[in-house]
């Protein structure tokens, strides 16, 4: 199986042979379901540049591969005469990609959740330390320290 080159000319092509159709989609779908586990793994180590790694080659996979599965919804016949054998390992494929971004949107909420924690946290210990000590009020008492919030 082999991937399909950028901008290649043979995807969502009507002259297409469907069996080249359903290897290259199946190639494309193992290979973006590897990337997205790949920045899976790099979230669940707390690396957060690790989407960054194989970046231009996932965005022109996904971009590939929604086109050529719209294409094959418009046009089911562009799989005719493909085993049923293939026609299942593209359908587990598609499962395993639909399985592996829903884990990637979690784990990406859950990075961001943390993240956004440490900078409130921080922002607040700057606020915090940028306030001015208590002062002594009119009758002697120690007016509350006012909390100056980080913007």
């Amino acid at each position: 199986m082999t991937l399909p080159r950028q901008n290649s000319p043979d995807m969502t092509s009507p002259n297409q042979p469907p069996h080249e159709r359903a290897e290259q989609l199946l190639a494309m779908t193992l290979r973006l379901a590897s990337l997205v586990n790949a920045e899976i793994a790099a979230l669940d180590s707390r690396r957060l540049d690790g989407g960054t790694a194989d970046w231009d080659e996932k965005e022109r996979l996904a971009h590939t591969w929604r086109l050529e599965v719209a294409y094959i919804k418009q046009n089911p016949s562009a799989l005719a005469g493909v085993p049923e054998a293939t026609k299942a390992a593209l359908r587990e494929a598609a499962r395993e990609l639909e399985t592996a971004l829903d884990t990637h949107a979690r784990s990406l909420a859950a990075m961001k959740h943390v993240t956004e924690g440490l900078v409130r946290s921080i922002a607040a210990e700057i606020a915090s330390a940028r306030s001015g000590p208590a002062a002594y009020g009119r009758g002697g008492i120690v007016n509350p320290q006012t909390r100056n919030e980080a913007s």
